[in-house]
C-alpha cells in the first residue's frame, strides 16, 4: 500500500474526514474502491478481519459505494441516494464490509458505519 493513503493521519493532520475500510469477513478483499463524497478512494488489499489504511476524503457521507473482488469474483455496494444526508463532520470513520453468506457465489456485501 503506498504511503499516500496512511501518511494524513500518521503525520497528525486531523482536518478532514478521514475513511478507512474494515475487512469483517474471514477471505481476503482485492482491489478495494470506495466513493462518497466527491471522491474515490483506493484501498488496495485488506486481510481478514483487518483495517485498511485511513484515506482523507474533502467529505463523505455514512453510506458508500464499494467495489472489490474476491478470488476474482467481482462484488458491489452501491447506495440508491444520498437524498437527506448530512456531510460527515471532520473525524475518523470506519466503514465495515462484509458478506452476507460464507458461500461465495451467492453473497453480497454488508456495510455498517463506525465513527472512530
Amino acid at each position: 500500500m503506498s504511503a499516500f493513503f496512511g501518511c494524513d493521519a500518521v503525520d497528525g493532520e486531523n482536518n478532514g474526514v478521514f475513511i478507512r475500510v474494515r475487512n469483517n469477513s474471514d477471505l481476503t478483499f482485492q482491489q478495494v474502491t470506495v466513493i462518497t463524497g466527491n471522491r474515490e478512494g483506493f484501498f488496495g488489499e485488506i486481510e481478514p478481519r483487518q483495517n485498511s489504511d485511513y484515506v482523507k476524503f474533502d467529505h463523505a457521507f455514512r453510506y458508500a459505494s464499494v467495489f472489490l473482488r474476491i478470488d476474482g469474483k467481482p462484488l458491489q455496494l452501491i447506495p440508491n441516494d444520498y437524498t437527506g444526508e448530512t456531510p460527515l463532520r471532520d473525524g475518523f470513520y470506519t466503514y465495515r464490509v462484509g458478506l452476507s453468506s460464507a458461500n461465495l457465489s451467492d453473497a453480497s456485501l454488508t456495510f455498517e458505519f463506525v465513527r472512530d
